[in-house]
């Protein structure tokens, strides 16, 4: 475990917990947008933690000059989160993603948040990129410029006092996903309040930007489905991805052995209506409605997609 310091300050109020796995493209985008922060520099740190990077990853974020850097390198994302936070030394830790980017005034609005409703937890949403593709606008669907929030915490944009984080136990250590819902879980069972508001957006560049990686990403992200599976059972998503899996299953017995052509066209139909539930939850959580046919197929079919690697990530967890 190697790690190399700068920049010591006494006793900042924000704590900003970076964590990074080959993100030399973004990680310098990421750290020169808190820097160029209109809030007083003496009154934060950023922490680095590089997870065994295999890019310069880390080289990049040693040459930024205000930056406190890092190495765990080894460990699932809640083990580096909780490794920065057990060197920081503010009173409010703040969890983004090395390809995030915070706004001019973001630690500002976030003091205020945290100053006006103490004692609680906080997240935001996140925003697209000007160059988004079409998986990311189809997916992330933005109501007049701004974000659908999240149901739960996301480690893109989390923060509580540090008190509350280590009180709690941190992130969950052993999860290769689903860390951050996992903390919220725990906060809202402890009875503390969990505010999710734009205030706290952030915009992601590191979205999936094709198909396959869209895919590969919804593959890792329910990986973990079994492993609570107590939880996983009070998702609607979850048991919408366990229908897809049975109905494919279904379709494909009936069509190749028992040759029931009825039966197979209602399986099919149903495994095709699935994908358009999932896009009319989503454009209604969003307030996003239109009736363009080129934007809602594009919608259905990052449904289909979703569905489609989550269905992987479930049948890999089950291997």
């Amino acid at each position: 475990m190697n790690e190399r310091t700068k920049t010591e300050s006494s006793s900042p109020y924000f704590s900003i917990v970076i964590p990074a796995y080959n993100e030399e493209e973004h990680i310098s985008s990421c750290l020169q947008s808190v820097f160029n922060s209109d809030y007083d520099s003496a009154q934060y740190e950023v922490i680095v933690v590089d997870n065994g990077s295999q890019d310069n990853t880390y080289d990049i974020a040693l040459n930024s000059e205000r930056a406190r850097v890092f190495q765990l390198l080894e460990g699932n994302v809640g083990a580096v989160r909780n490794y920065g936070a057990a060197k920081a030394r503010g009173q409010i830790l703040v969890f983004i993603d090395a390809d995030c980017l915070m706004d001019k005034d973001w630690l500002n609005r976030a003091e205020k948040l945290a100053k006006d409703h103490p004692n609680c937890a906080y997240g935001g949403g996140v925003k697209l990129p000007d160059d988004a593709t079409w998986i990311e606008t189809s997916w992330l669907l933005e109501n007049k410029g701004r974000p659908t929030l999240p149901k739960h915490l996301v480690g893109a944009s989390t923060m509580l006092s540090r008190e509350l984080f280590f009180e709690i136990g941190g992130f969950d250590e052993l999860m290769s996903s689903g860390e951050d819902t996992d903390l919220h879980t725990r906060l809202t069972t402890k009875k503390t309040i969990v505010l999710i508001c734009h205030a706290l957006d952030v915009t992601h560049l590191g979205n999936a930007k094709t198909c396959l990686q869209f895919i590969k990403r919804q593959v890792w992200h329910s990986e973990n489905y079994l492993v609570n599976l107590k939880i996983s059972l009070r998702d609607p998503v979850f048991i919408i991805t366990l229908t897809f899996i049975f109905t494919i299953i279904f379709f494909i017995i009936q069509s190749f052995f028992l040759s029931s052509r009825a039966i197979a066209i209602v399986s099919l139909s149903l495994c095709l209506l699935l994908p358009a539930v999932l896009s009319f939850k989503r454009m209604s959580r969003a307030g996003y409605f239109t009736l363009m046919p080129n934007i809602l197929v594009k919608i259905y079919a990052a449904d289909s997609l979703y569905l489609i690697g989550r269905s992987i990530g479930l049948l890999k967890g089950v291997r």
